[in-house]
């Protein structure tokens, strides 16, 4: 038995998808999410997530330290630098799109900056996505990743276009404290 304990959501959450990609359930059969914030409010900084070879399941600190007096509680930090692997995989990307005589400027383009459809209802769609999503790193990296990926075969400079606004929108977001 493993025991880890998890002093953030993040962290939490990192290790729920950890050991939801090893091939980990719940204690109770159900496929562990890559993250669930209901569990993480119950207790918080003192989560502690229990590792068996029956499945995983979470508690308390201060209850895994009375059941298991001799076990081992890890402290699980979330891999910082994997994010910044994915940055620095796109920052190689765009710098190789950049020698090519691709662009980096942020140019103002409505298909890719501004698209009217993307602000029908009154609030831009980002916008929206950045208030409701707890990991909007994640979700900029991935767009990213997409767009870079498929320029070759789908929309070319276009999508070039939209991995450089996703990029320099990450950029903005994480210079202003991350709000």
């Amino acid at each position: 038995m493993k025991i880890y304990h998890t002093e953030t959501q993040e962290d939490f959450d990192a290790l729920l998808e950890e050991l939801k990609n090893e091939g980990y359930s719940w204690f109770f059969g159900e496929v562990i999410p890559s993250y669930d914030s209901e569990l993480w409010e119950r207790y918080k900084q003192d989560t502690v997530v229990h590792i068996e070879e029956e499945g995983v399941s979470w508690g308390s600190l201060s209850y895994a330290k009375y059941l298991h007096p001799n076990t081992p509680i890890e402290k699980y930090k979330a891999k910082q630098d994997e994010v910044a692997k994915w940055f620095g995989g796109v920052t190689k990307a765009m710098k190789a799109f950049s020698s090519n005589g691709v662009s980096m400027k942020n140019e103002n383009n409505d298909k890719v900056n501004n698209p009217a459809h993307y602000t029908a209802g009154g609030i831009e769609t980002l916008d929206y996505i950045k208030a409701k999503v707890s990991d909007y790193p994640s979700y900029a990296v991935g767009n990213i990743l997409k767009y870079v990926s498929r320029y070759e075969h789908k929309n070319g400079i276009e999508d070039l276009k939209k991995a450089q606004f996703y990029l320099n929108d990450l950029i903005e977001w994480m210079e202003s404290d991350c709000k």
